[in-house]
């Protein structure tokens, strides 16, 4: 059975170093920044992201942490990002609604979450209450 276009070496690094930088500029963190705090150079984590290094699993380990993110949502990521034929196994969801919202919006660009948070405003402001439901505190006279 044949290997997928995507599964080519290039094609791997050229796909993580993308995710990094995405990652990392959702963050609204600098390259120095990331690279400090991943105990690597600059340098070298600027050739990552432009696909043109490999990584090893410490450094690749180092990075998530500096950018706060795990690595099981960075593989799954990368899983997508080279079109993986099936979804990755999903973990269960939480009881905590807090995790529940971190999880569903792990994913999310920054930019996304600002545009549901407005249209949800929005929303909220141009509805107002439905007929006869009175909400609050009534006085009888």
């Amino acid at each position: 059975m044949g290997y997928a276009d995507s599964e080519e070496a290039e094609a791997i690094r050229v796909s993580l170093g993308a995710l990094l930088r995405r990652r990392r500029e959702d963050a609204d963190r600098s390259l120095a920044a990331v690279a400090e705090a991943a105990g690597i150079s600059t340098a070298f984590l600027s050739e990552l992201e432009r696909g043109l290094k490999d990584v090893s699993t410490e450094k690749l380990a180092g990075i998530g942490r500096a950018l706060d993110l795990p690595a099981a949502d960075l593989y799954a990521d990368l899983a997508r990002r080279l079109g993986a034929r099936t979804a990755p196994s999903q973990r269960s969801w939480p009881d905590d609604p807090k995790m529940q919202v971190r999880m569903a919006t792990a994913t999310l660009r920054p930019q996304a979450l600002r545009a549901v948070a407005d249209f949800s405003l929005y929303l909220a402001a141009t509805q107002g209450t439905p007929p006869g439901r009175r909400i609050g505190f009534t006085i009888d006279r």
